[in-house]
């Protein structure tokens, strides 16, 4: 697990959450990621959740003979990318798919490349410390910042059902408590769902709302034959924008699909 901090000055940013691109299979949607980010405003910030790549193996679900790049072409790809972004990619995770090369020899290019590039990264579970909201004009004081939890992890679950996935990424929810926003992938199946649970104020002897969003990203990936042979539900495709307001009294999260 890996924590990070950052403030970025602006009134309010866009975040979006990528992952399951799987780069080099046959249906992977990359190029509409491409025109996302190219098209994207400069208040629009990225993480990047896993499986960017397909990464097939001779023994994995993915077929290697069906793979239309090899993951030596799908990384360089990827690595060209990102160095164009960097400064507006909150954070790298890795997923099941890049797990397997780091499991068979040992090495995980996408941490050689996040610590190359000095963007934050973690193989499992990325905390982000993020502060928003202009710079007070007569000091460094906080007034004017909002401040939100942002708890990433690729995601992990066998479940066939819509709730049943959901439930599984939900676990991440108890690993850090006071996350504002819980960001999820793998499962192929976007949702939004919005939560709320009874924290502390010790100091003003109060019981406070902690309202809470678990979200899981959609996968920029087509019906892949792999998929359709065990049956599988296929990908509802789009984007889930989060809005993050700073300069505001109380945090103010938006979360929408798109």
């Amino acid at each position: 697990m890996h924590y990070t901090s950052r403030w970025i000055q602006l009134e309010k940013i866009r975040l979006l959450a990528i992952g399951d691109i799987h780069l080099g299979a046959p249906t992977s949607r990359w190029n509409d990621v491409k025109k996302l980010m190219i098209d994207s405003t400069l208040d629009t910030y990225f993480l990047f959740m896993g499986d960017l790549i397909d990464n097939a193996l001779r023994d994995s679900v993915g077929d290697i003979y069906e793979a239309v790049k090899n993951p030596e072409e799908s990384l360089g790809e990827l690595k060209e990318f990102l160095v164009d972004y960097k400064d507006r990619i909150l954070g790298v995770i890795s997923g099941n798919h890049e797990y397997r090369t780091k499991k068979r020899v040992g090495i995980d290019p996408l941490s050689i490349y996040c610590t190359e590039l000095e963007i934050p990264y973690s193989p499992d579970i990325l905390v982000v410390d993020l502060s928003v909201g202009k710079k007070h004009k007569k000091g460094r004081g906080t007034k004017n910042r909002s401040n939100y939890v942002i708890v990433a992890g690729h995601g992990y679950s066998g479940a066939r059902t819509v709730g049943g996935k959901i439930t599984a990424n939900a676990r991440l929810t108890d690993i850090v408590v006071d996350g504002d926003v819980y960001i999820t992938g793998h499962t192929h199946q976007p949702s939004v769902v919005k939560l709320n649970r009874f924290i502390t104020d010790r100091r003003n002897k109060k019981l406070l709302d902690h309202v809470y969003y678990l979200i899981t990203i959609p996968a920029w990936l087509g019906y892949e034959e792999y998929a359709a042979r065990s049956f599988k539900r296929p990908s509802a495709h789009g984007i889930i924008e989060i809005i993050l307001y700073g300069n505001v009294y109380k945090k103010k999260v938006e979360a929408r699909v798109l």
